[in-house]
């Protein structure tokens, strides 16, 4: 098992440097859209972003412009064309995968798709469908951190410079079982890569290690709340794994604030915002009022707790 990012290390921070770090959530990606575009009209102008998951969307979309929301208004376009069925997660292309690929099944779905979406997002605001993480971390614009999840060696994999963006939140976001793993090319070495939060589900060490001294960690799912009972055996996995995530995450704020001690500050960010979709089935509607709902919550969490930098 890797040692932490901060083993052994007391990163050099600055609190007037700001980053911002957006877990995974999956079809909660809507809220993380609506808490990225209340930092913008907060005026909050990060240094660095950091994301895993669905998170890295979030994240990339904030980063494209994080003064003017239009990478955020970009993704929540793009999410129109989103749903299970444009995933193959509806119950007849399931069952055709199953029966296709039989003991090879390697996922329920597949991502891919994304990768197009996110071409045609960037193509309209930079005219370009293939960016690098290069662009970022300069001309006004945050750097930018996308993680994932090196399969066979359990390790996390951090995106460098040459890296295309689109290839790396495609397997960002790739979840184990739902989507299939990715093979890519990251530093000159062949990986097999799957969800950046199976390893990180918030990638708050990245941001310390890059100086950042005010962190806002942005969670979405369970948060520690009482929940029902599942519903079905389903139910049941996904609750358990959103609450295993979620002590993993709140292990690695808690292990970072201790890292940085009295030079940083890590502010937990947790809109409850109610999201009623099955699976990604979304609809113009469905975004824009889970985003407004999200945007106005984080808001009043931002202000009401004094937490602007």
């Amino acid at each position: 098992m890797p040692e932490p990012l901060l083993h052994a290390t007391t990163p050099a921070v600055d609190r007037a440097r700001v980053g911002i770090s957006y877990s995974g959530g999956g079809p909660l990606l809507l809220v993380e859209l609506g808490i990225a575009q209340a930092f913008i009209e907060l005026g909050v102008r990060p240094a660095a972003i950091a994301g895993v998951s669905s998170g890295a969307i979030a994240g990339t979309a904030h980063a494209l412009d994080p003064v003017h929301g239009e990478g955020i208004r970009a993704a929540a376009r793009a999410l129109e064309h989103v749903s299970n069925r444009a995933l193959g997660l509806t119950p007849l292309k399931v069952a055709w995968r199953a029966l296709w690929q039989r003991r090879h099944l390697a996922s329920l779905g597949d991502n891919a798709p994304i990768e197009g979406l996110v071409a045609a997002g960037f193509r309209q605001l930079t005219g370009s469908d293939r960016l690098t993480f290069e662009r970022f971390g300069r001309d006004g614009r945050p750097r930018l951190i996308v993680g994932a999840t090196d399969r066979l060696r359990a390790e996390p994999v951090w995106f460098p410079d040459d890296s295309d963006v689109a290839d790396a939140l495609v397997a960002s976001s790739a979840i184990p079982g739902i989507f299939p793993p990715r093979r890519l090319r990251v530093a000159g070495e062949e990986r097999l890569l799957v969800d950046g939060s199976v390893v990180g589900e918030q990638p708050l060490s990245m941001l310390a290690l890059d100086g950042c001294g005010t962190i806002y960690a942005c969670a979405v799912g369970y948060d520690g709340e009482r929940l029902a009972a599942p519903a079905n055996l389903i139910d049941n996995v996904l609750q358990s794994v959103s609450i295993l995530r979620h002590q993993g995450a709140r292990l690695e704020q808690d292990y970072v604030q201790l890292r940085m001690g009295d030079q940083g500050v890590i502010h937990h960010i947790h809109p409850e915002v109610v999201v009623p979709v099955k699976g990604y089935d979304f609809t113009p509607e469905l975004i824009a009022r889970v985003m407004r709902d999200a945007c106005e919550a984080t808001k009043r969490w931002l202000t009401e707790q004094r937490l602007l930098p």
